[in-house]
């Protein structure tokens, strides 16, 4: 128990770093509450021994009335007051914090995620803490924090009222605490099935939620209306439903009976036993007013006795759901922030020196002893076959991983040993399976707000460059378009969609374009304006293609072809042909199909 509780303190310190004025508060609204359960069980006594003097002394209650008038009105005074409090703290204060606070954990966790290994995602049991972590964290520590808050207002109003009936009639306390522990067992019994429920359903609710993800976004509409992939989606849906429904009938059979007990001892046992002996001790001499009284007192006792003693199984319970939030929070990278120089100076090459490398849980090389230099302001493509290892080699440029053998050099610094962050600033680029934001086209295009008139210059001069400048001119709001049709915004064709990002490299002060299958979109004629783009219009940047088509390349400064991980052939595009070997047959082999589909 002692480890749940630190669990749960560690998460609700965040409630104290990002909301304190919530504390102030919450004590005031355990202060109300304690007040309001006083009132009602004192005042109440009070009204009643008033009548019941005046009937036994058969004096006209109205003599009293100006007293009982005032008490009255204090109580209802005192009641309003704190009633509206609490309704504005439950209504009002509370919602605003959560909202201050999940905008607060949830760009802590986003921080976080950004540093964690690129290798990690591919890795089932991480992702599965990972996705639990971003779907529970950002309002488990508001759970653990409201709870805490009803728990020492429960523990402040048992206390309090306990040492009414204490002293009234001490067997009463002993009837709501036999009562109430029994329930506590009960109900930690069932917030133990609802959590294996949870756990064992994870990956059901995450098949359910994919499916539901395809058939609302617009870019899995085309296939799902032309193809039946939605049949074979529902299904898949309806196996997963099924799991969960045959999971949640198993833990629900048992809670329900297990509620159901926990029901009969309230009703039956606490209940009917408190009012059976109260009734008793009405004809021992007990008077009207302290039944009355204390008959209000146990029922509150019971209740928020049952309230603190739920605080232990919330912990428990709470401490389940934390873990996953507290492991990612204690989630070291392997690789990310390993860096620890920074990069000043301009660049003037990249060299990759013997370099080998696989990835984890393979047993075999990805890039096999790859040796090359990459000159400031060469226009370098890297072709092949799917899997020969090009895309790996960015990766390893980006620092995604590190090497197994060898290094790569940036100017003449191991760039191992460079920041991360720093390292990345050098390239602008455009992955094959690259994504546009449901933001501006302006903001799609610099990957950051737009501070400056020199932003705006930046926007239109790339998308001029791509052929995208008139296009968007037209628009309403021009580049502060949206672009997004879910949020009533605009969406691009495909090759429009291609122009748009590439028009981020131009748009870029990047010293190093990186360019994986920029054109796999575009027409022939397209497909050659942008490489002409790229390779005149950048100048002094250097630009690295990769590329299935070889046509894309021929403009190359150099041509490197990967087979199975290896550089197998190097030179210029008429060198490469010159030699006749492998690059000859792919070219050769492209170009017969492209004059075959042009007579079709």
């Amino acid at each position: 128990m002692f480890k749940d509780l630190m669990k749960n303190f560690q998460i609700g310190k965040y409630v104290f770093k990002f909301c304190p004025w919530y504390i102030f508060y919450s004590i005031v609204f355990i202060i109300c509450s304690t007040l309001q359960a006083l009132a009602k069980v004192y005042l109440i006594e009070y009204f009643i021994e008033v009548v019941e003097d005046a009937v036994k002394n058969k004096v006209n209650p109205l003599d009293d009335f100006p007293k009982v008038l005032f008490s009255l009105a204090l109580y209802l005074l005192l009641i309003l007051v704190v009633t509206l409090y609490k309704s504005y703290y439950n209504q009002v204060i509370k919602r605003k914090y959560r909202i201050i606070f999940i905008g607060s954990v949830s760009n802590v966790m986003y921080n976080k995620a950004r540093l964690v290994d690129y290798a990690d995602f591919d890795n089932p049991e991480f992702y599965d803490i990972y996705s639990r972590a971003i779907r529970d964290g950002q309002t488990r520590g508001m759970v653990v924090y409201e709870d805490f808050i009803n728990f020492i207002a429960s523990i402040v109003n048992t206390i309090a009222l306990g040492t009414y009936i204490v002293v009234g009639d001490s067997i009463l306390i002993a009837v709501v605490l036999i009562s109430v522990i029994v329930r506590i067992i009960i109900a930690d019994t069932v917030n133990k099935n609802r959590h294996r429920f949870d756990k064992e359903t994870e990956i059901d609710r995450r098949v359910y939620g994919y499916v539901n993800r395809t058939f609302y976004q617009q870019r899995f509409a085309a296939e799902i209306k032309s193809t039946i992939v939605s049949d074979l989606l529902i299904e898949k849906c309806n196996e997963a439903q099924k799991r969960i429904d045959q999971k949640f009938i198993q833990r629900n059979r048992s809670n329900t009976i297990l509620n159901s007990i926990s029901t009969i001892i309230t009703n039956l046992f606490e209940h009917g036993i408190i009012y059976c002996y109260l009734v008793y001790k009405l004809f021992r001499g007990l008077t009207i007013s302290k039944l009355s009284s204390m008959l209000n007192a146990a029922t509150q006792f019971s209740s928020n006795f049952y309230d603190a003693a739920s605080f232990l199984n919330k912990v428990k319970l709470n401490a389940l759901y934390i873990d996953y939030f507290l492991d990612f929070m204690k989630y070291q990278p392997t690789l990310e922030n390993l860096g620890t120089k920074d990069l000043d100076e301009p660049f003037e090459r990249l060299k990759i020196d013997n370099v080998t490398f696989s990835y984890p849980g393979t047993d075999f090389n990805a890039l096999d002893n790859i040796n090359l230099e990459i000159k400031r302001g060469e226009k370098l493509a890297i072709v092949g076959l799917n899997g020969a290892g090009k895309t790996t080699l960015i990766k390893l440029l980006l620092k995604f991983y590190n090497p197994n053998v060898g290094d790569i050099y940036f100017n003449n610094q191991a760039i191992r040993d460079i920041k991360e962050n720093v390292i990345r600033r050098k390239y602008s680029i455009v992955f094959q399976d690259f994504r546009l934001y449901d933001v501006t086209i302006a903001e799609n295009i610099l990957m950051h707000p737009v501070h400056l008139l020199e932003d705006e210059k930046k926007v239109w001069d790339a998308l001029d460059k791509v052929n995208l400048k008139e296009k968007v001119s037209a628009l309403p709001e021009g580049i502060n378009t949206l672009y997004s049709r879910e949020f009533n915004g605009v969406e691009f064709s495909g090759g429009e969609r291609q122009k748009l990002a590439i028009a981020r490299v131009f748009a870029s002060n990047a010293d190093i374009y990186i360019l994986d299958e920029p054109t796999s979109s575009l027409d022939p004629i397209a497909e050659h304006e942008i490489n002409q783009l790229l390779m005149e219009k950048a100048e002094g940047k250097t630009i690295i293609v990769i590329a299935h088509r070889l046509s894309t390349v021929v403009d190359a400064n150099r041509i490197i072809l990967i087979e199975y991980g290896k550089i197998i052939e190097e030179g210029t595009h008429h060198q490469l042909l010159m030699q006749q070997g492998k690059y000859y047959k792919m070219f050769s082999t492209q170009a017969a199909l492209y004059r075959r589909n042009e007579k079709n």
